[in-house]
């Protein structure tokens, strides 16, 4: 490897983590954030829809399922209500966990600069967890314990999979959690808009297999993987190798594990081309991705059918790194792409906008923007229908919505936990990588319906 493309890729990393951190956080009506200290967010009446009707029988349902752990006299009293969130803000994810914890700010702000929801305001506290799995425990516990919390609100961390199991000890729901770990799903105090890592890898895998097999007439049958080393990555190799190639015909004939220090892809773009992969499977962050995307093109390597890649990379500012050469490369959301010109969308632009300027969208802030709203949604059942606001209360506004739409940016999820036995969200868009932005090519796609799902047209809880 020349001197001048490890600089190269390196560099982009850097610009990455920069375009990433600092400045995004500069609020024309405010000092940048600190994300180590509190931060008073808040929502207006006039953007929260109206409660749905609670039915008694799911009412019993979630109380039977949570007891009375969650409901060991916290309740809002006062004007605010404290909510917490898991970031990574530093370290190899900040690209993602940024424009995520913006997302979810900007909701917040914006439902506190209109009145709050029926007066109460939102202060919602980030906590910078460095993608490390004993960070996100720390912050998890101090947040419950020094900060106090009602709730976790949206986050996103790649350990969820561990402080899901230790907010559910304390009885704390996590309302807006990030859904990529599966574990949560079976969680009665955890409601999420984002899907699991099963139900989108057998909506996008299917789809891209038979576009390729019928633009090209020759199915792709060999697949190399560059796999970033966390659970929720190898979660997508997992299934591919259990349940999409053996029903589809292809194989993952090599599988290179990465993390946020590997530097060496051009020899990983060079072992992809040796073993003649018909395609490489893109299942990292961001910026490994643009650093595959680097090196690849530095060395003339594309792949006979071009890129795959997931929902982790799927960010503006990944493609705007990569430049051209990513064009063609097929990814998965679990809500609307930004680039649908459809009000909704266009709404939540203004609002992240008002709030920072420079953000850079994608699925990591679209999800969290809905999930925030979703979490104001569920305060505001709770309020208006004049029971107290506690956590069991949340929960069971949460098993009142059966087919819950995120205002025009998700479909049908039933919020009812624990999800798995509900079904929660299966409904995935695929996007196509497209002059710098992500595009739709199709959907939403009920993955239960899919091809390859093992429990045809139900969860497989």
């Amino acid at each position: 490897m020349t001197k001048r493309v490890r600089f190269f890729a390196i560099s982009a990393a850097l610009m990455l983590s920069a375009a990433a951190c600092g400045p995004r956080f500069q609020s024309p009506q405010a000092q940048p954030d600190t994300f180590e200290t509190v931060s008073v967010l808040g929502g207006t009446p006039s953007t929260v829809p109206s409660a749905s009707t609670t039915s008694t029988t799911k009412t019993q349902l979630v109380r039977r399922l949570i007891g009375s752990r969650s409901d060991r006299g916290f309740k809002v009293t006062g004007g605010t209500i404290t909510i917490g969130g898991l970031f990574p803000l530093s370290g190899g994810l900040s690209s993602i966990g940024t424009p995520a914890a913006q997302g979810a700010q900007a909701w917040f702000r914006y439902v506190n600069d209109h009145g709050g929801i029926e007066g109460k305001k939102i202060k919602f506290i980030p906590c910078d967890d460095r993608a490390d799995d004993t960070q996100s425990t720390v912050c998890a516990k101090r947040l419950v314990e020094e900060e106090g919390i009602f709730a976790m609100g949206p986050s996103f961390t790649p350990f969820s999979e561990t402080v899901v199991s230790q907010l559910d000890s304390e009885g704390v729901p996590w309302i807006g959690w990030d859904g990529i770990n599966k574990p949560g799903f079976s969680k009665s105090t955890v409601v999420t808009v984002g899907a699991a890592i099963e139900p989108m890898a057998h909506a996008l895998v299917p789809y891209w297999y038979r576009q390729i097999e019928k633009e090209t007439g020759i199915a792709p049958k060999k697949i190399g993987a560059v796999t970033l080393d966390v659970g929720p990555a190898g979660t997508y190799i997992t299934v591919a190798k259990k349940y999409l190639c053996p029903k589809l015909g292809c194989t993952i004939v090599k599988d290179q594990r990465v993390n946020y220090q590997t530097t060496e892809y051009g020899t990983i773009c060079r072992s992809m081309q040796n073993e003649k992969v018909d395609t490489v499977w893109i299942v990292t962050d961001p910026a490994s991705a643009i650093k595959l995307f680097t090196f690849c093109r530095e060395i003339g390597y594309k792949p006979r059918v071009g890129f795959l890649g997931q929902h982790g990379i799927v960010l503006d500012l990944t493609l705007k790194q990569s430049g051209p050469f990513a064009n063609g490369t097929m990814a998965n959301s679990a809500v609307v792409p930004d680039t649908e010109k459809i009000p909704p969308v266009n709404e939540m632009k203004s609002i992240m906008r008002t709030y920072y300027p420079d953000v850079s969208f994608g699925y990591w802030n679209t999800l969290a923007f809905a999930s925030a709203r979703m979490f104001t949604d569920l305060v505001g059942d709770v309020l208006r229908s004049g029971k107290e606001l506690n956590r069991q209360t949340l929960l069971e506004a949460a098993a009142g919505h059966v087919s819950y739409d995120c205002h025009g940016l998700c479909k049908d999820v039933n919020l009812t936990p624990p999800m798995s036995q509900s079904g929660g969200n299966h409904w995935v868009w695929i996007v196509k990588a497209q002059n710098g932005h992500w595009v739709k090519v199709a959907g939403p796609l009920d993955a239960y319906q899919s091809e390859t799902w093992p429990c045809p047209g139900r969860p497989c809880a």
